[in-house]
């Protein structure tokens, strides 16, 4: 990742944004998805059926409320191979297995009619914290074997995250 960011984003080079250097952060945005997947901000989504449907070979009458498991979904061993281990290369240069891979087996930002219509802008603003942080400083966290604290409700949320930061010097 910091390989990729100072190969697109050179250190002691002027910072100049543009939306093709960021479509350039293949592994960034690997990551991101990996992130997400393996902890989605919201952990479930919510929708209602205004007319009789079959789902899943199942029938459902109009005014069913279907409560969508993001957690359950992004660790299913059906869609993932390895679900629990964290590992970007699953987006990374998308092989033949992710180009088969159920189009809902991964949920970023919803999806069909109701998909978030910020998604585009939130991926920008993510990859651009990443170069921000990335480029200019040394991230590291403190103990790499302590448990992520984290309090989930309709969303999840980091509670404490101890790392040590420095400023770059090149």
């Amino acid at each position: 990742m910091l390989a990729e960011i100072d190969s697109i984003f050179p250190p002691n080079v002027s910072l100049d944004f543009k939306h093709n250097d960021l479509l350039k952060l293949e592994y960034c945005d690997a990551i991101i998805n990996e992130t997400v997947r393996i902890m989605p901000v919201v952990n479930e989504f919510v929708r209602y059926t205004d007319r009789p449907c079959e789902i899943a070979g199942y029938q459902w009458d109009a005014g069913t409320i279907f409560h969508v498991n993001l957690n359950g979904i992004h660790s299913h061993k059906d869609y993932w191979s390895d679900p629990e281990i964290f590992d970007p290369d699953r987006f990374y240069k998308k092989d033949d297995s992710i180009k088969e891979m159920h189009k809902f087996a991964l949920v970023l930002f919803g999806g069909g009619l109701r998909i978030c219509p910020g998604r585009k802008l939130a991926m920008i603003e993510l990859l651009s914290l990443m170069i921000l942080i990335f480029r200019n400083f040394d991230v590291e966290l403190i103990d790499m074997k302590a448990p992520l604290k984290t309090k989930s409700g309709v969303a999840t949320m980091c509670e404490e995250l101890p790392i040590r930061i420095k400023p770059k010097i090149y």
